[in-house]
C-alpha cells in the first residue's frame, strides 16, 4: 500500500514539473516573439530595413539590425 502512495505522489510531483516547464517554454516563446515584433515594426516606423538572423531556435537567441 505505501508503494502506491509513494508512486502516486511521485508521479503527481513530475505531472507538476512538467506543466510549469511547458508554461516557462511557451511563455518564453510568446514574448521572445513579441520582442522581435517591436524591434520590426519600431525599424519600419524609421524608414530602416530590418536585418533578424536566428542563431539558434532551441535558445532563440537572434541578432537584429536595422540599417536605414
Amino acid at each position: 500500500m505505501s508503494i502506491n502512495k509513494n508512486l502516486v505522489g511521485l508521479s503527481m510531483i513530475i505531472m507538476l514539473l512538467i506543466i510549469v516547464v511547458s508554461f516557462l517554454v511557451i511563455s518564453f516563446g510568446y514574448f521572445n516573439t513579441k520582442e522581435i515584433s517591436l524591434l520590426t515594426s519600431r525599424c519600419n516606423e524609421i524608414g530602416g530595413k530590418a536585418i533578424l538572423e536566428i542563431h539558434n531556435n532551441f535558445t532563440s537567441s537572434y541578432s537584429f539590425e536595422c540599417k536605414e
